[in-house]
């Protein structure tokens, strides 16, 4: 019988409510199993963790010129492989004595959104204690390392490094704890975060403002609702909207879509890919704050393990998180007709399909990837490697989804041929708000009034992750903050060959007209543009304001790193 995956807000009202108490307990009980597994058990927590960054193995255990995780990014495999990462860790979780019924929850991050008092984040997960069994401890709060990950990466200054015994954070507190200066400034900034209660309701309110967060243009006397661009439930719903699998897979074939696209001003040419939403939750758990909201980087800034990819699978909520990434993927398949094996269609030779030097070192460098590359290091009954084939259809694979916020959009007889309807008309009409994916039918005539490139930003300049702002400078001399970029990166880029592959960041903004009109002015002034990186230290780098032409490339004088604002 097909295991069922239900919303973790589900299962946490059932236990509130004493209408079924044992799916949670069940779920904590399988979390304490694998976790007081020994590491080198292929279902303890640790093995399992470790598999997606630290610690490296293979060539990139030293040599910084290849990634030492399994983990794919910026790839078409990025949905399917992380599809069975979560099917491994739910199956461990299932091989504890007494938990062989329970399935993996899924946090959706839109359920309480409009829900106010509501927790967006159910208590389960940011509760240090869990009365059960005799015992107090919550394993899905933080996990204690019970092995130490040391980085001993060529030219790296051990950042990542975490001791035996550590304990995973969140958002606002930080856990850079490598170095002597790492420990000391850690320990300073955490003393001023001591209130457990109000440490959740900062997290809470920073992951709500990452999801909620829209243009907000001030003084608007008419209060016109702002087609959403950047908002990270927009970009959920508006990956939903990619005309194929390969755009819809990763940010480095979103992006070239938009380039090739772009060309042509007769259509809609913005899409989004899954990844990108995905990325902005990892930041926003583990420790950017959003613009304009409580700042809680004093010292060097909030630090938790989701925010960076060696240490982001150590994080117990890693896997519900992906657990609703994957509940998107299986929407946007049943959107599209693509569930079955077979279906997912690769565009050849396209960014994201090509193996470049410093992904994972099990293939050579050049490598096409597809369908039928191997999953490494997940195997199947018969001791081969899943592929992403295999990682099609999820009915195959034995589990499927309870209702989740985004079953509105596409319900389970959603059939476009049925409806007569394009996926634009369809998703329009289900959606509760249907201005988050305004103008974005790709065979629509172009909604867009122009469409911002922000380029010439370079990984190097910046120690990990970081986010790109774009900010629009109005008639009236306001500043509104109209896109932004989340970049999950790594501390050392400048020694890591994929890093240098995938140095240059670009962020795509599409402005639409009543948008512009309102930055403009009654006169039409035209807009002034400029650019903000926010780095995990707590800095802001700010750079001028420019003023843009329709022109493509230009601006030679501009040294690298200083960002170049034109339209597309």
């Amino acid at each position: 019988m097909s295991r069922v995956r239900h919303s973790l807000a589900y299962i946490q009202y059932l236990y509130d409510s004493g209408e079924d108490r044992t799916k949670l307990e069940n779920l904590v009980r399988a979390f304490r199993g694998i976790q007081a597994l020994p590491p080198d058990d292929h279902n303890s927590f640790f093995y399992l963790a470790g598999l997606h960054g630290l610690p490296y193995r293979g060539p990139g255990e030293t040599d910084p010129k290849w990634w030492g995780g399994y983990c794919w990014h910026g790839s078409v495999l990025f949905p399917t492989w992380h599809r069975i990462y979560v099917l491994k860790l739910e199956d461990a979780l299932r091989s504890i004595p007494g938990c062989q019924d329970v399935t993996l929850p899924f946090w959706d991050q839109l359920a309480n959104l409009d829900a106010p008092g509501q927790p967006l984040i159910p208590s389960v997960l940011t509760s240090p204690t869990f009365e059960l069994d005799g015992r107090t401890d919550n394993p899905l709060y933080s996990y204690t390392l019970q092995k130490e990950l040391v980085q001993i990466v060529e030219g790296t200054n051990h950042r990542y490094s975490k001791h035996k015994g550590y304990n995973t954070v969140r958002y606002p507190l930080s856990g850079l704890v490598g170095t002597e200066e790492d420990r000391e400034e850690t320990e300073i900034h955490n003393s001023r975060f001591q209130d457990q209660a109000e440490n959740v309701t900062i997290l809470n309110k920073n992951v709500t403002e990452w999801l909620l967060g829209t243009v907000k243009i001030p003084d608007d006397p008419e209060h016109t609702r702002q087609p959403d661009t950047f908002s990270v439930r927009a970009r959920l719903v508006r990956c939903l909207l990619a005309p194929n699998y390969t755009v819809f897979s990763n940010t480095a074939s979103q992006n070239q879509w938009i380039k090739d696209a772009g060309h042509d001003p007769s259509t809609s040419h913005y899409v989004v890919s899954l990844e990108s939403p995905h990325n902005a939750i990892h930041l926003a758990v583990g420790g950017f704050y959003q613009a304009g909201v409580y700042n809680a980087a004093p010292i060097r800034g909030a630090n938790g393990d989701m925010g960076d990819n060696e240490t982001a699978g150590f994080d117990p909520i890693f896997y519900f998180h992906h657990c609703f990434i994957d509940y998107t993927f299986m929407i946007w398949q049943r959107i599209w007709d693509r569930t079955k094996r077979g279906c997912l269609d690769i565009i050849q030779g396209y960014p994201g399909t090509i193996l470049e030097q410093g992904q994972p070192p099990n293939f050579p460098t050049g490598t096409h990837v597809d369908m039928s590359t191997p999953l490494l290091p997940f195997t199947k009954a018969d001791s081969s490697y899943f592929t992403s084939d295999d990682a099609t259809d999820i009915a195959e694979l034995g589990y499927s989804y309870g209702v989740g916020s985004l079953d509105p959009i596409a319900p389970r007889d959603f059939q476009l041929g049925r409806t007569g309807k394009t996926v634009y008309e369809s998703l329009l009409h289900n959606i509760p708000d249907p201005t988050i994916i305004e103008g974005q039918n790709p065979k629509a005539p172009n909604p867009f009034a122009v469409m911002k490139h922000v380029r010439n930003i370079s990984r190097n300049h910046y120690e990990s992750s970081f986010v790109v702002r774009l900010y629009a400078h109005t008639y009236d001399g306001q500043e509104v903050e109209v896109g932004r970029e989340p970049v999950l990166s790594r501390w050392n880029a400048k020694g890591c060959a994929n890093c240098q592959n995938h140095e240059d960041v670009d962020l795509y903004v599409p402005i639409p007209p009543t948008t512009l009109r309102l930055l403009e002015g009654p006169q039409k002034v035209p807009v002034k543009w400029s650019v903000k990186v926010q780095t995990r230290d707590g800095q802001l780098q700010e750079f001028p304001p420019v003023l843009t032409g329709p022109q493509r490339g230009g601006h030679p004088e501009a040294p690298r790193g200083t960002p170049i604002v034109e339209d597309l």
